[in-house]
């Protein structure tokens, strides 16, 4: 089993769902899979300014626990502060947590959306990691791909699967002169591996479907799939995930 098959969509025509035990938080669950409860969701925070300043001490949010599922977190906007660690975290940080780390109490003072992808306990194995920032990683540029660079985020030590950025250079002038007629064919991500993807930055321009997405477009790719080709022209970022199927 695993999460469903989906090419890229727009997530911002998925409304919000208040989650009904935390009050002035919204999720929209972006894919589930039905069988092990796997899901990936954006979960965004209201402003809390006033109570950041007035119950810094005595936060009203509970020290957050999950005992049964990792979970990964990408910041995609805003600020959040975890009390116990008396750390802010912006944009661009990212954690990994295994079943069982503590965090938080949380405040957002200026609202907060992170992009989670959560797995239950015994489908992975990666370190335990908490939130830092990774603009401090420096790129590395990915093997047979010209103009694209990679930034490793987390390892499964139970299979192949990673989580990593990926940045693409801008490519205006190739896509002017290539965009009838693209040199690039259409290729597959993984043969092996499910490769889910969440746009943070830029534009990638699928010259196949006649489509542009830009941040905040989803997709989840199934091992084998073929899709592209795509051109850059503003140059592009995302967060990747690849993992296996997920059998209990």
């Amino acid at each position: 089993m695993a999460k469903p098959e989906m090419d890229f969509h727009d997530t911002e025509l998925i409304p919000w769902e208040e989650l009904t035990k935390e009050p002035e938080q919204y999720v929209k669950i972006l894919a589930k899979c039905p069988k092990t409860g796997a899901f990936t969701r954006l979960i965004r925070s209201q402003p809390d300014l006033y109570e950041t300043i007035t119950r810094y001490d005595n936060p009203p949010g509970k020290l957050l626990v999950h005992e049964d599922y990792w979970e990964e977190v990408y910041s995609f906007s805003g600020t959040l502060i975890d009390t116990t660690l008396n750390r802010t975290f912006k944009e661009g940080y990212f954690a990994c947590r295994p079943p069982g780390m503590k965090h938080g109490p949380f405040f957002h003072p200026t609202s907060a959306v992170s992009y989670e992808v959560r797995t239950p306990d015994k489908l992975m194995d990666k370190p335990e990691i908490e939130f830092f920032d990774t603009n401090l990683l420096p790129w590395k540029s990915v093997e047979g791909v010209e103009g694209q660079y990679e930034k490793i985020l987390d390892r499964d030590k139970k299979n192949k699967g990673f989580t990593r950025l990926v940045l693409n250079e801008p490519d205006m002038e190739c896509c002017v002169r290539d965009i009838r007629f693209p040199r690039e064919k259409a290729y597959i991500y993984d043969e092996h591996l499910w490769t889910e993807i969440m746009v943070l930055d830029g534009t990638i321009l699928d010259v196949e479907e006649n489509a542009t997405y830009i941040k905040g477009y989803y997709a989840n790719f199934a091992p084998g799939k073929k899709h592209g080709p795509y051109f850059f022209p503003l140059g592009a970022m995302w967060i990747e995930t690849r993992y296996p199927e997920l059998v209990l």
